[in-house]
């Protein structure tokens, strides 16, 4: 239903409705994740995570991701997560009155359940030079790089829309067990243009 731009995930010997499948995990750029039977194809669950009364995100006059902005970024899986594992998702769209929003879902990996309470809304700010702010705007950016998942913390990575500003590199973090926000990082709070985190779709990688 959409463009696929995120890299589909695997996860084997998965337990569904009482079976057990290998499973493919896909997500478009149309707000929907799907769970697919690796050997057969068989879709076995599929959510939407555009909200109702809500739209996909426009292109941004930019063509990087057309013709709509949804999910962008690789979601990542944390098989011990939750009651059958978790899927955690960040998802783009627009409301009735233009205001653009970024989400962070955690969905069940057996159902495609919405779970942990969210989504929870990207939001944040971060000091800039004399004093001031800078205050992270969604519409501005997208998800590009491949969330990372780390010691319980869930790391986004923004990047802006063919370079057109004002835009910085923020990484936003997250508890993977609540969805609440645990750390801001703006590389660039005094710039106005960049740099912005781009990883050309991968991940960022942590050590140990």
């Amino acid at each position: 239903d959409g463009k696929v731009d995120a890299q589909p995930l695997y996860v084997s010997k998965l337990s569904v409705a009482g079976a057990v499948h290998d499973v493919v995990f896909a997500a478009t750029e149309h707000d929907s994740v799907y769970a697919f039977d690796a050997d057969t194809g068989t879709a076995l669950w599929h959510v939407s995570l555009l909200p109702a009364g809500e739209a996909l995100s426009d292109t941004h006059g930019c063509s990087q991701v057309t013709p709509e902005i949804g999910i962008t970024s690789t979601p990542v899986i944390e098989r011990g997560a939750g009651t059958h594992g978790t899927i955690f998702v960040v998802a783009m769209s627009k409301d009735a009155s233009s205001n653009y929003h970024q989400r962070l879902h955690a969905l069940d990996l057996t159902t495609g359940a919405e779970i942990l309470g969210g989504p929870t809304e990207i939001v944040a700010t971060f000091p800039a030079a004399a004093g001031g702010t800078t205050t992270f705007s969604p519409g501005q950016y997208e998800d590009r790089a491949a969330l990372l998942l780390s010691n319980g913390t869930i790391y986004t990575s923004w990047t802006s829309h063919c370079d057109i500003a004002p835009y910085a590199g923020w990484i936003i973090a997250y508890s993977e067990s609540t969805l609440a926000r645990t750390g801001v990082l703006n590389v660039a709070p005094n710039s106005g243009a960049g740099p912005a985190i781009w990883m050309s779709g991968g991940g960022p990688a942590a050590d140990a």
